[in-house]
């Protein structure tokens, strides 16, 4: 009973158990948990949201421009209307030269005349000609029958309203007549031909038009006395008395002036005014018409026909076929997204790791299908070399980044970003890829900038050779000058080539700093003696620096035994120890034999200043700006090893004191292990390095012993963890060092005494040196 009651108890508190731990669902479910992936999903979701939108509203497959040779012709799809732009010209110029010349009356010449016509009538006060002024008699023919006539149109000594009807009615006549003058400025040489004019009235008649069109008959020039005379005598046939009606045309025609002047402003106006009055002159195309044929130049008006015809096309889509195609476009930016970041999942653990190097990815991409949307907008006439120069630029920026198979991978995957954007034709993506994958094969390191110019010489060939060898196979040949072009766009690519790794070149200490890369030319000047670190370094602490010239040779040559970067390696080691520099001479390689200051200095404070000169060295990297990738050899070059001299010294004298002995962990550095193979190498050659100085007699077995030794005992301390070094890498790697301390530490011969006579040394014997 006791036994039963215990196991069902015991079932049961297995049940609470299991109710209170969460169970941790589908795979796929802690898949998308894990903070990678969330990353790679920001990423993607980055891609699509600005990749998309220029894709769709930016780009598009109208790649036409003037003096374009088209191969093929171009139809219509849906029916439209377009202006007739020449035909539209053409008439409202018309309309404007036809539009008859505006004239303006003489304002101040109508004033004067109604003036002189009442001062007329003031001669109705004398009662005989005799008494009227002698000068009025001569000039207007005043006679008694005149006199007579005037004192009709006075009333109570003021003039009748008939008066001034009559004379108004007279000015009226007057300045509907046309009276010009052949020396004003008329816009035709012929002011009184066939072209009728238009005249604006100074005082016009109530509900009559202000502005009256003039043909020949009403237009005359004041040269033509006889038939003005007979102009204005029809115009007095309102006036009342037929002497009267005598003296007023003498009046007149004692100074005739111009009733109207050309004014050229109004008329210009006017002008335009008739031209922005006529129609646009459209034209319909049914769907089929051929629009442009083929082998046919294109000029501007073409280029406006074409992109009239496909505004027209997409304009004519429904929402939901508008919907598709954008949808269609969208989710093929999406798919390039997904296999972008698929592929960085399944083969470069460092972008996945990190997401400022899968934010800096993705900014490349997007820039570079920007930068070749924006270029083929801007120079259709290339459009190959436009949309290939991004491509190219990214492909070259990420092998010197990271590897050629990365490289040829996303310069692939960019190039279908770029087709997605702007429609290249497969001919466009054969040239694209023979150049990415021509600089990518000759790029594994930039050593020196004549490197990155013959790659982009290299590439441009193979991308003018692909260019001329598709041009030729798809375009027609039997057109006047079209070998000529295709030899011309074939050498825009040689072109193309250089200047993309010419802003590569000038854009690569930027590169450095984003990606946080360290590029062989950089390397190679870091390396140079002359550097003011390392002349620091030879002349404050030479001992260290001859130690890290030997590290620097071991650590080079291990390197490129296993296919690492021996430069690298190399630039490494030279300034591993420069934290040394602040206190030289506590460190035995400097001391030059001299009294050691570790012998005043308690074990606990000599590890302090041991393991200090690693932070000394991180903080004097960073003063002299070195690239962070060499600031991991500084702080990984002793990884988490035990500082054993001193632990020792410390376990006596405890012992001494009968105190407790000291924790290994308290007499170690602090790392980090190496996190790569060349830092791993580094810290390798550097504990060889001082042991195998140590040596008393550095023969070839005992080096070998003390390197397989040193090996064996960094690998069982684990200082190898985390580099991804394999057993078969570092026995390669004992193996080069081994044959670099050997090498080193070669036999000399021993020279004879001055007492003694020389002699030959045998002919067994190895050679001086």
């Amino acid at each position: 009973m006791a036994n039963g009651k215990s196991k069902s108890s015991t079932t049961a508190r297995r049940r609470e158990v299991r109710k209170s731990v969460p169970r941790p669902g589908p795979k796929w479910v802690q898949a998308l948990r894990r903070r990678e992936v969330v990353w790679a999903g920001v990423f993607i979701a980055m891609l699509v949201a600005v990749a998309g939108p220029v894709a769709i509203w930016l780009g598009g497959s109208d790649h036409y421009y003037p003096g374009q040779v088209l191969t093929d012709p171009v139809t219509v799809r849906v029916a439209f209307e377009r202006e007739d732009v020449e035909r539209t010209k053409e008439l409202r110029q018309a309309a404007k030269e036809n539009l008859p010349a505006t004239y303006i009356a003489d304002q101040s010449y109508y004033d004067a005349l109604k003036n002189r016509l009442n001062d007329l009538l003031s001669l109705a006060d004398y009662n005989t000609v005799n008494d009227a002024p002698a000068e009025f008699r001569e000039q207007i023919k005043l006679t008694d029958l005149v006199l007579h006539e005037l004192k009709g149109y006075i009333t109570n000594k003021e003039p009748t309203p008939q008066w001034e009807a009559d004379t108004r009615r007279f000015l009226q006549e007057m300045f509907e007549l046309a009276v010009l003058d052949p020396e004003d400025n008329h816009p035709s040489d012929d002011p009184v031909g066939m072209m009728p004019i238009t005249i604006v009235h100074p005082d016009p008649v109530p509900g009559k038009a202000q502005e009256q069109r003039l043909f020949g008959r009403r237009i005359l020039t004041l040269t033509d006395t006889e038939r003005l005379e007979k102009e204005i005598e029809f115009a007095t046939r309102f006036i009342k008395g037929e002497h009267l009606r005598e003296s007023i045309v003498a009046l007149v025609m004692q100074h005739p002036q111009a009733t109207y002047h050309y004014d050229p402003k109004l008329s210009s106006l006017r002008g335009d005014e008739a031209a922005a009055a006529v129609d646009r002159q459209v034209v319909t195309y049914q769907p089929g018409t051929v629009l442009i044929p083929s082998g046919k130049e294109l000029t501007r008006d073409d280029v406006a026909l074409i992109h009239g015809a496909l505004r027209a096309y997409k304009s004519s889509l429904s929402d939901g076929a508008t919907f598709l195609v954008l949808f269609g476009r969208l989710s093929l930016i999406l798919m390039v997204g997904v296999a972008v970041w698929t592929y960085i999942f399944y083969c470069n653990e460092r972008i996945v790791r990190n997401p400022m190097r899968g934010l800096a990815i993705t900014s490349l991409l997007l820039l570079c299908q920007c930068m070749a949307v924006a270029l083929a907008r801007a120079y259709p006439q290339l459009f190959a070399s436009m949309t290939t120069l991004p491509v190219l630029m990214a492909a070259t920026v990420l092998v010197i980044v990271y590897d050629q198979r990365f490289a040829l991978a996303m310069g692939g995957f960019l190039g279908l970003l770029i087709l997605l954007s702007v429609d290249l034709r497969v001919e466009h993506v054969l040239v694209m890829m023979s150049g990415v994958g021509v600089a990518v094969a000759l790029l594994r390191e930039v050593r020196s900038r004549s490197k990155l110019v013959t790659v982009g010489l290299w590439a441009g060939l193979a991308m003018a050779t692909t260019s001329f060898l598709v041009s030729v196979m798809s375009k027609p040949l039997n057109e006047a000058d079209e070998l000529w072009r295709i030899t011309i766009d074939s050498a825009a690519m040689v072109v193309t080539g250089l200047l993309a790794v010419g802003i590569v070149q000038w854009a690569l200490p930027a590169i450095e700093k984003i990606f946080k890369v360290t590029t062989a030319m950089t390397l190679k000047e870091l390396n140079d003696a002359s550097h003011p670190l390392l002349q620091r370094l030879a002349q404050e602490a030479p001992g260290t620096y001859q130690h890290s010239l030997r590290i620097a040779d071991m650590a080079e040559a291990a390197a490129d035994t296993i296919g690492a970067d021996g430069l690298f390696c190399r630039v490494g080691a030279m300034y591993h120890d420069i934290g040394k520099i602040n206190k030289p001479m506590y460190f035995i390689e400097n001391q030059g034999g001299g009294p050691n200051r570790h012998d005043k200095l308690t074990p606990a404070m000599s590890l302090l200043i041991i393991v200090g000169h690693v932070k000394d060295g991180i903080e004097m990297a960073r003063e002299y700006a070195l690239p962070p990738t060499l600031r991991h050899f500084i702080e990984s070059h002793h990884g988490t090893t035990l500082v054993e001299y001193f632990f020792h010294a410390a376990k006596k004298q405890t012992e001494a004191e009968s105190k407790p002995g000291p924790s290994e962990f308290e007499f170690r550095y602090p790392g980090p292990k190496p996190q790569t193979k060349e830092a791993a190498i580094m810290l390798l050659c550097d504990c060889i390095e001082g042991a195998a100085r140590a040596l008393p007699e550095p023969t070839p077995v005992r080096l070998e012993q003390v390197v397989n030794a040193m090996a064996r005992k960094r690998l069982m301390d684990g200082q190898f963890d985390e580099c991804n070094l394999t057993l078969s890498e570092l026995h390669k790697i004992e193996q080069s060092i081994i044959k670099t301390l050997c090498a080193v530490y070669h036999g000399r011969i021993a020279y004879p005494s001055a007492q003694k006579p020389q002699q030959t040394p045998p002919a067994s014997a190895p050679a001086v040196g």
